[in-house]
């Protein structure tokens, strides 16, 4: 994977160096979220509904392993009023662990909290400060040595 442009992210523009995993339909970067340019589910052809899916598989098996978890969430959010705020499809991948929440569903409000901020990472401990773009791209070399 040696891409140079930009990867398009609903309105925002993805640099290659945070990007691990990418297919001719998906991508997956370091903030676990692949996606395929088109803003709802529904839009995808069987093709883009298929690699968006293995390519799901791969990169939650990879990072399941990698971070030492023993469960993925996989989620979508379809739509505006399913709390999509960015208008692209993508999934969010998120390795899970014994007793990360205190509830197992808290999951999800979580998620919804950061869409609604118009993060571009899942960041679940809210008194972290935004990771350098270094720092991503640091991350993603290393994910992308799964990939290898």
């Amino acid at each position: 994977m040696a891409a140079s442009e930009p990867f398009a992210f609903g309105p925002y523009k993805i640099d290659p160096a945070e990007v691990f995993y990418a297919t001719p339909l998906s991508f997956a970067m370091v903030n676990l979220r692949p996606v395929v340019p088109v803003k709802r589910f529904v839009d995808l052809s069987a093709d883009e509904t298929n690699d968006l899916w293995l390519t799901a598989k791969k990169v939650g098996g990879q990072l399941e392993h990698y971070h030492k978890a023993s469960s993925l969430t996989f989620t979508i959010q379809d739509g505006p009023q399913a709390g999509q705020t960015v208008p692209h499809v993508h999934i969010h991948i998120l390795p899970r662990k014994a007793g990360d929440f205190k509830e197992n569903d808290e999951i999800y409000d979580a998620i919804d909290e950061k869409e609604k901020e118009l993060q571009q990472k899942l960041d679940l401990d809210k008194e972290r400060k935004d990771r350098t773009f270094e720092e991503m791209a640091q991350e993603a070399g290393e994910y992308r040595k799964l990939f290898l």
